[in-house]
């Protein structure tokens, strides 16, 4: 099967590999990655082997699912630990993915809204292998549900 096809995703038969997940680097100033928010740095992160149909899915599923507030031993922080967030769809248009997610999201203030935006947008764009996202939550742009709150 030519790797193009795979991916892609367009086949149903599982994949093997590692998935990119981001966490966040609290302070430190976009040495490790992009600079967000209060001065921190993305850190792109990689589980181990996974077997998955939809990497994009899986991914952030992945992210998702991890309530913890540090990641291991490493210091990264996962500003996502406290929401009751599940992945419903995901849709790739051109160089953007858009993923839409359910639940609750909850913040720990003002500087975790731009790591939790940025924690899920690097992991589906990564995934997807795009340069932009989009995430929804309940039908919602993430920005405007954490506005809100």
């Amino acid at each position: 099967m030519p790797a193009s096809s795979a991916a892609t995703g367009s086949s149903a038969d599982p994949m093997t590999g590692a998935l990119t997940l981001f966490y966040v680097a609290v302070g430190d100033e976009g040495k490790s990655g992009p600079k967000i928010g209060c001065g921190d740095s993305l850190v792109a992160t990689e589980t181990g082997p996974v077997e998955f149909t939809n990497q994009i899915e899986a991914s952030m599923i992945a992210l998702l699912d991890d309530d913890e507030q540090e990641l291991g031993g490493s210091g990264l922080r996962n500003a996502l630990a406290s929401s009751d967030l599940d992945y419903v769809s995901s849709t790739v248009k051109g160089d953007s993915v858009s993923v839409e997610l359910s639940g609750s999201v909850s913040s720990g203030g003002i500087c975790d809204d731009p790591r939790m935006i940025g924690q899920l947008e690097y992991t589906a764009m990564t995934a997807a292998g795009t340069g932009q996202a989009q995430i929804l939550v309940n039908g919602e742009k993430l920005e405007e549900v954490l506005s809100a709150k």
